[in-house]
């Protein structure tokens, strides 16, 4: 009882006032999230699919009403379920997040053995935290930091920094080889970590539903971030990728998809893998997305390119490659920022037999600098011959505004495309459906 007048004690009168006001709306919010609620995580007020201190601060400013602080998940936020929404909530909540701290299997990690010695024991529920500093492996290994652990969808195995503002450096000392770090476990979440110096940065190995989100990834021989050998379902989210082929150009993506057909010792069914919000450049030596052949279902959608600094090695002349079937490349945005190595915004190839098949390609905006490239050919929004693919609602610029590129009458002004179709919103629809 004690400690729940303590907690009372530190809420303002005004926070007790309208967490009075606010029963009537706990009501009003339910309803309208009807379709949404039945699917509530405990104590996931703010709906971003955990239960953490922001999801105080909105129940908080909820029952305080500090402008308009928005929708929230009346049903988790529900503690004592009485279909209310007042303090005790409040206290409860705060009590349950204790007791999940308390419970948490959290390692804490200050130096490179501890880190090695984390990755190795990890278990599902895990959560690896590793403090402010940098982590450099003086392993003779190729896989610098590395773990076949497993994680579950209920409990997967976390490694963050402590403190997203100050990342730690996961890093090598040479970007000759090695890679920084390497999972092969089902169900990890990758968080607020910066990767360094390494031939390849971070590289999943029949890995399924792994997350890898604000990461940073830099000062990279190779590619920065490579979904490999059967890893499927997995998504990398807001991250920062950048100065990538630094050893090897034509290697230099900023994210690679998959492997070529000539590969042999790694898996090739690297399938719904989702690259989301990231920006990749400067200097990416290669493509800033590579998606090879058997690959099926990428999706590459509202991220960010900056060309300067494409080397054009190896075939490198695009934001991304499309060489998967059924992709979706959506609501991105790219710069050529007068790099001449880039010759088109966008390509697909049929590279195998049957691949490189129904893309979607729509929502993204390209600025190509001027309408002839460094070849003296046509800058076309997408180059793409013997491979379906539905276009819409795509814009390019060259010196200029921004205009559509999707007229059928101006095909192949923009398009080099003999398989192409000019659809909208509901081919997605159909796909989906």
């Amino acid at each position: 009882m004690k400690k729940v007048i303590t907690m009372l004690a530190v809420l303002t009168s005004a926070v007790l006032t309208s967490a009075l006001d606010n029963f009537i709306t706990f009501a009003v919010n339910t309803n309208e999230a009807e379709n949404t609620v039945n699917a509530s995580v405990r104590g996931d007020i703010n709906s971003d699919g955990k239960f953490d201190t922001l999801d105080i601060n909105a129940l908080r400013e909820w029952l305080a009403a500090f402008e308009d602080p928005g929708y929230i998940d009346g049903e988790a936020a529900d503690i004592c379920p009485d279909g209310k929404l007042n303090v005790f909530d409040l206290c409860a909540l705060k009590r349950e997040y204790i007791e999940k701290i308390n419970s948490a299997d959290i390692i804490r990690v200050t130096n490179t053995s501890e880190l090695n010695n984390a990755l190795e024991n990890a278990q599902a529920g895990d959560e690896i935290v590793l403090a402010e500093g940098e982590y450099i492996s003086t392993s003779n290994k190729w896989f610098l930091f590395t773990s076949s652990s497993e994680g579950t969808e209920d409990q997967p195995i976390v490694i963050r920094s402590e403190d997203p503002e100050h990342p730690a450096v996961i890093m090598g000392n040479s970007n000759t080889s090695g890679v920084a770090l390497e999972i092969s476990g089902d169900w990890w979440e990758i968080r607020d970590l910066k990767f360094s110096r390494a031939q390849k940065g971070i590289v999943l190995d029949n890995s399924d539903h792994t997350k890898i989100i604000n990461c940073e990834v830099y000062d990279i021989g190779s590619e920065g971030v490579h979904f490999r050998d059967n890893s499927s379902d997995c998504l990398a989210e807001n991250c920062y990728v950048h100065d990538t082929g630094i050893v090897s150009p034509g290697s230099g993506e900023a994210f690679y998809v998959g492997s070529a057909q000539n590969t042999t010792e790694y898996g090739h069914e690297c399938y719904r893998n989702t690259i989301r919000s990231c920006k990749m450049g400067p200097n990416v030596a290669a493509e800033h997305v590579d998606i090879k052949e058997y690959t099926i279902g990428t999706v590459v959608e509202d991220c960010l390119f900056d060309g300067t600094g494409m080397s054009g090695e190896n075939f490198a002349k695009s934001f991304i490659n499309i060489k998967g079937n059924d992709c979706v490349i959506r609501n991105n945005t790219g710069y050529r920022n007068g790099c001449t190595a880039i010759l088109r915004a966008f390509e697909q190839n049929q590279v195998a037999d049957g691949w490189g098949q129904n893309a979607l390609v729509y929502g993204n905006t390209a600025y190509m600098d001027q309408a002839v490239n460094s070849t003296d050919g046509k800058m076309y929004f997408l180059n793409s011959w013997n491979c379906s693919v539905t276009v819409w609602d795509n814009f390019m610029a060259y010196d200029g505004e921004l205009f559509s590129v999707d007229n059928e009458a101006d095909h192949w002004k923009y398009y080099n495309c003999n398989m192409i179709t000019y659809g909208s919103g509901d081919d997605l629809t159909d796909r989906e459906g």
